[in-house]
């Protein structure tokens, strides 16, 4: 199944390795950070988006879970 992670960038649900959140002590913004497999299994991607509240991070957390489901 094809995610939507961004207008023009989707992935599909069994390629995605694992979702880090992180927040930066520096600017106090939240980075989501999705590591999945591309078209082939040898080598692995890396998508990062920055937010900068919980609020935003949460959102898209969240409607990124519901559409993985």
């Amino acid at each position: 199944m094809l995610v939507k992670i961004e207008d023009g960038f989707y992935l599909n649900s069994s390629h995605i390795i694992a979702i880090h959140v992180s927040k930066s002590m520096i600017n106090q913004n939240f980075l989501i950070e999705i590591e999945y497999t591309p078209n082939h299994q040898t080598a692995t991607g890396s998508y990062q988006k920055s937010f900068m509240s919980k609020l935003d991070a949460d959102a898209f957390l969240q409607k990124l879970h519901q559409q993985i489901l």
